[in-house]
């Protein structure tokens, strides 16, 4: 894996974040040209071209979200600097020493592959947003590969968080990795999508022609975490599941993501209840994490998190984030550095509740 680049300019003595950055806001925005204030934003967008025949789908069809997807991938995100005030002011702990110690967590070492499977109950939740983010940040702060599987049977978002854009499906390789298959690793890299160096993961499921069973897709994952120290699963919604549950029953850690809404806590309240005396899942180290997709949340996730570590969960929070909420390819630099921060000490704590398992 290679070290992260140095895209700030540090001055003799300074001190830098383990991405490398300096600690003071390395990510301050560039110049770049503003959209022409002078064509309306909204309203009827007059028609140009030839009209595509009725039933006929037009060759350029994919071009218009291929361009967002690139656009939206490069969204920043912005403020911050009340965090940063304040911290300074109040912090008990240099923010690079406090970094560092995270980094550290994340760069734990593991003597066999840890599974730990992405859950939630809402749909919008954040749950794939979440897996993704966990995976940029072990491939990004550890010398070895990660792995993240989508075991969503729809068309999950995953892959596009990735900024992959040709994955197989689980389903495709799933023959090559079940029935005592050893692929090895060279051929079980080929098989899969890679998104970046050291970040490895499939595709959306809908694409495959067949689908796997939960015992097949068990086998599967125990394979894959052969290779790989850690293996992210991204579970459709819904404990009922059978993805989930086969997920969560070959699984060393889970994460439960939550919305910071109303409804999403009340339901997440419930399901936290079952998951306290539900015996196949009871013992697994479960961390929640409640994630803020609206600015204009009545509810801040920070807020929320206190709540459920109140009664007695191990909650975690990520605050809105502009680069996170465009819903493209994440980009760690584009993120807050004190979202970038959470992200680095949740990646550290479900590693290590994951390294405490069976």
């Amino acid at each position: 894996m290679t070290a992260p680049q140095n895209h700030g300019a540090a001055t003799p003595g300074q001190q830098l974040d383990p991405w490398g950055q300096p600690v003071n806001d390395p990510w301050t925005p560039s110049p770049s040209s503003r959209r022409d204030r002078r064509n309306p934003s909204s309203g009827h967008v007059p028609q140009t071209g030839t009209p595509t025949p009725p039933g006929a789908v037009p060759d350029s069809l994919g071009s218009p979200l291929d361009h967002d997807r690139r656009r939206l991938s490069r969204v920043r995100a912005t403020g911050g600097g009340l965090t940063r005030t304040l911290g300074a002011l109040f912090g008990g702990r240099h923010p690079a020493t406090v970094a560092s110690q995270h980094a550290s967590g994340v760069q734990a070492a593991v003597t066999t592959g840890r599974r730990i499977a992405v859950v939630s109950t809402r749909g919008g939740a954040g749950k794939s947003t979440a897996a993704a983010l966990l995976a940029c940040v072990y491939s990004a702060l550890r010398p070895d590969s990660t792995c993240v599987l989508d075991l969503d049977p729809g068309h999950g978002s995953l892959s596009l968080r990735l900024g992959l854009d040709h994955a197989p499906a689980l389903d495709t390789i799933v023959p090559e990795l079940t029935g005592g298959a050893q692929p090895g690793a060279a051929h079980l890299a080929d098989m899969l999508g890679q998104a970046s160096e050291g970040l490895y993961a499939t595709g959306p499921r809908a694409t495959a022609s067949s689908r796997s069973t939960g015992a097949e897709l068990n086998q599967a994952t125990a394979t894959v975490s052969r290779y790989f120290p850690l293996t992210l699963l991204d579970c459709p919604t819904g404990f009922e599941a059978a993805e989930t549950q086969a997920a969560l029953a070959n699984c060393h850690g889970a994460v439960f993501v939550i919305p910071s809404n109303l409804s999403g806590m009340d339901n997440a309240l419930a399901a936290l209840a079952t998951w306290r005396t539900w015996s196949p899942v009871a013992a697994i180290p479960l961390t929640v994490l409640v994630m803020q997709q609206d600015r204009s949340s009545a509810l801040e996730a920070l807020d929320q998190a206190g709540r459920l570590s109140r009664l007695g969960f191990d909650a975690h929070a990520i605050g809105y984030d502009r680069h996170l909420a465009a819903g493209a390819a994440i980009s760690l630099p584009l993120m807050l550095q004190v979202h970038r921060e959470a992200a680095t000490e949740l990646a550290a704590h479900v590693l290590s509740q994951a390294n405490g398992a069976r």
